[in-house]
């Protein structure tokens, strides 16, 4: 794979940062030509996605940590009958769907594999 050079670098590493291209490529220090051609570049598109995936991956792992601590919150609201009617009822709809989410996602998970065995791609 092709290294990238260092304005590609530098606006790389403000596309991480800034909340636009714009802003990113005056971080940089390179025009807005430039920085939507290295967002048409291959080899800066690749590099870019790793590292959002990467910071996406630590963001989950952080997630999924509190993930237990979320749901005894919502289970807590849910059944505190001193809570308002509508905080309940919130509490209970979000419980039902995440786990009507993490059904579809089994589901569609086996049905995936199955269509990878039907083609041969174990």
């Amino acid at each position: 794979m092709a290294e990238l050079n260092i304005r590609q670098d530098r606006f790389l590493k403000a596309m991480l940062q800034c909340a636009s291209v714009d802003e990113a490529c005056k971080q940089a220090g390179i025009n807005r030509t430039t920085g939507y051609k290295y967002l048409k570049d291959d080899v800066f598109l690749a590099e870019y996605r790793s590292l959002r995936r990467e910071a996406m991956q630590q963001v989950t792992a952080q997630l999924q940590k509190k993930s237990e601590e979320a749901v005894a919150v919502l289970a807590e609201v849910m059944n505190d009958k001193e809570a308002p009617a509508g905080s309940r009822v919130a509490s209970a709809k979000n419980v039902l769907d995440v786990a009507y989410r993490s059904l579809e996602l089994d589901d569609m998970a086996a049905e995936m594999e199955k269509i990878k065995s039907m083609l041969g791609d174990d």
